[in-house]
């Protein structure tokens, strides 16, 4: 579950607070609002435990409870 993490999604200029997550997307509290992206077919920065995580929204593109990470 990536509610509550910081996150990047990267070649894109947009990062923020995750704040709800779908089957397919992620909400994101950002500096200039709140923002709805697609899992599918983006690649991700998420700050965990002072590490930084690549995660592929392909191999987290389900339920938030049917993946670990």
């Amino acid at each position: 579950m990536l509610i509550g993490f910081k996150l990047k999604v990267m070649g894109k200029n947009l990062e923020g607070k995750v704040i709800d997550e779908t089957k397919s997307t992620l909400l994101l509290e950002t500096e200039s609002g709140i923002k709805r992206v697609i899992k599918d077919g983006n690649r991700f920065i998420v700050h965990m435990n002072k590490k930084e995580i690549k995660v592929n929204g392909n191999d987290v593109n389900m339920r938030p409870w049917e993946y670990a990470l």
